[in-house]
């Protein structure tokens, strides 16, 4: 019978140590299940790639730890405004260098693309996530106006200003997409 007891006080023991700094652990780094899920989805089992994606853009801002599922969208889409709006400033300053009559009016397409994606993501990010539909049903019509403002501004760019020049997006102009499709895929 001792031996029993021991072996049971032993066993008890190496839990307990197991469990004592994990809980530490845990309480030191602060985890949301729900981002990791609502990543999983986004990610669909297609890519880690997608899932390790979604997991950065959500982390870089802070309140996603504690966020609920309104939250994560109103994040995302706050992230995929700022992107929007960064691609907008680009496009001004191009605008205000560019010398050439027809690339100016490409830049003058984009620049309305974008600005309408600044403004429709703004309104998004406002809408009430944790609302009724009509709410969100709302925000997803604002997001789905906003998909496709990269590839209507390359389009609008080369109709305007023919072969003779590039659009002024870069790889990371090409992310608002990817980032709209995260606050849907949270949505």
């Amino acid at each position: 019978m001792a031996g029993g007891a021991l072996h049971v006080l032993s066993a008890a023991a190496i839990f307990l140590l197991l469990l004592v700094p994990h809980g530490r652990l845990a309480a030191a780094t602060p985890s949301s299940p729900l981002l990791h899920y609502k990543c999983a989805i986004y990610a669909a089992g297609d890519r880690p790639s997608c899932y390790n994606y979604c997991v950065r853009m959500l982390r870089s801002d802070r309140a996603s730890a504690t966020a609920d599922a309104g939250d994560l969208a109103v994040i995302a889409a706050r992230i995929a405004r700022a992107t929007a709006k960064a691609t907008d400033d680009k496009i001004a300053r191009l605008q205000g260098a560019e010398t050439v009559p027809a690339w100016r009016d490409g830049l003058a397409v984009c620049a309305a693309e974008y600005a309408a994606a600044v403004r429709r993501l703004g309104r998004a990010s406002k809408d009430d996530a944790h609302g009724v539909a009509p709410e969100r049903q709302e925000a997803l019509r604002l997001l789905g106006q906003v998909l496709g403002a990269p590839e209507r501004c390359q389009v609008a760019f080369e109709a305007v200003a023919g072969r003779q020049g590039l659009p002024p997006m870069s790889s990371a102009d090409w992310d608002l997409d990817d980032i709209v499709g995260l606050v849907i895929a949270i949505l």
